[in-house]
């Protein structure tokens, strides 16, 4: 069911917004909140998923510092729920977003784990489980730091910036990915 229309979880976030502009030839099913809460695993939202080819599943709390009850709920309770839906139908591809804090000692983001961090190894290993299973092909995706109106760039988040059009090309090349197997890449870089 790969060449289905792609679902974007997370579609009003800055990587959302800036995938479904450049991916708007595509046929796309936008979900964010508020029709999708998808820290609760309901029929509301989890009926989008019906005919879906590909899932990208943007949607997280993407704060660094988050504390472990919103990243436990936002990253690996929503993951679970996208994962559940993408299982009940079909989804043939799954691109998750994770981020360059899945490996923050050799990025040298912070002396000791966090839970964000923690977050996104699990959701990394969740991904890897159901395309192990389902034998669909996966693509986790680490992003580096996005934010295009960004004046002030952190000196620590400037290694692993990421502009716009390396943006669009990692996620073209994880939307290309069609081994029946889970690739785990970093999105940084400037084109």
């Amino acid at each position: 069911m790969e060449d289905g229309p792609i679902l974007i979880t997370g579609a009003s976030g800055r990587i959302g917004q800036t995938l479904a502009q450049h991916w708007q030839a595509r046929r796309l099913v936008l979900l964010d909140r508020p029709e999708g809460d998808l820290i609760r695993d309901d029929n509301a939202w989890t009926r989008r998923f019906a005919g879906v080819g590909t899932v990208v599943h943007l949607a997280a709390d993407p704060d660094p510092a988050s504390a472990f009850d919103s990243a436990a709920a936002g990253n690996i309770q929503a993951t679970l729920n996208v994962l559940r839906a993408c299982s009940d139908h079909d989804v043939g591809r799954l691109v998750y977003a994770s981020s360059v804090w899945a490996d923050y000692r050799a990025w040298r983001l912070a002396p000791k784990m966090t839970w964000y961090a923690a977050s996104k190894i699990a959701g990394e290993a969740l991904v890897q489980a159901w395309a192990d299973e389902r034998g669909r092909p996966a693509v986790c995706l680490r992003f580096g730091f996005f934010d295009p109106g960004a004046a002030d760039v952190p000196p620590e988040a400037e290694t692993h910036r990421l502009n716009e059009a390396a943006l669009a090309y990692h996620l073209d090349e994880a939307l290309a990915w069609s081994e029946p197997a889970c690739a785990v890449r970093y999105a940084m870089g400037k084109l």
